[in-house]
């Protein structure tokens, strides 16, 4: 059997969150067209439902990596909730400058939408298996 190395840790923790980290960074990155009409409900349900899963799974992966250092659940939640929270706040101010992009306030709270939704999924299926 493999001995459970810093390299498998890594790869294993660290890659998917990292990775996941780059997607965002990635969809951010591409320019807008600078349009500021009025949008369809499906362009508002596509965009916004996006960053609710985007940052729904950036959570999951922060609370995967914190779990595995023994941090007490509790801790785990608000630091996995911090984590991605500041992350939502970099994505919008890198979005500053990007063309035809705009960071905003409105969007780091729909990416905590995600965020909430994650922790408490994560609580709740915590609460279902200590019942068990």
């Amino acid at each position: 059997m493999l001995k459970f190395s810093k390299i498998n840790f890594a790869v294993k923790y660290y890659l998917p969150l990292l990775l996941w980290m780059g997607v965002i960074f990635y969809l951010s990155s591409i320019p807008g067209n600078g349009y500021h009409g009025a949008h369809t409900l499906w362009f508002y349900i596509e965009r916004k439902g996006a960053h609710i899963f985007e940052y729904f799974i950036l959570t999951l992966l922060f609370i995967r990596l914190l779990k595995f250092y023994k941090i007490r659940p509790g801790k785990v939640m608000v630091f996995s909730f911090i984590l991605s929270l500041l992350y939502a706040f970099s994505d919008e101010f890198h979005q500053l400058f990007v063309f035809g992009r705009e960071g905003k306030i409105l969007d780091v709270g729909i990416d905590s939408l995600g965020i909430v939704l994650a922790v408490t999924s994560y609580h709740t299926a915590r609460l279902k298996l200590r019942k068990k």
